[in-house]
């Protein structure tokens, strides 16, 4: 249980969920941009979508892991 001011702790798991998904979607774009800039159209949309897979798995694991999506101190929990 937490103290009234203090935010909930997210477990170890969606850390390093966070920064495998934050690493795999900079890759991608890295190499979507390159492609771009050669000129080779459908590799870079290919490297393009495979971004949008890495965010979608961020976030299932963040609502698994119940990280409310409000900020901390906003709830609106009666009392």
């Amino acid at each position: 249980m937490t103290a009234p001011g203090e935010p909930d702790r997210v477990p170890p798991y969606v850390a390093l969920v966070r920064i495998g998904a934050v690493v795999g979607m900079s890759t991608a774009m890295a190499f979507a941009i390159f492609f771009f800039i050669a000129g080779h159209w459908p590799p870079g949309l290919i490297a393009l979508a495979l971004a949008v897979p890495c965010f979608l798995i961020m976030r299932l694991v963040e609502n698994i892991a119940g990280e409310p999506d409000t900020p901390p101190g906003t709830e609106t929990d009666a009392e």
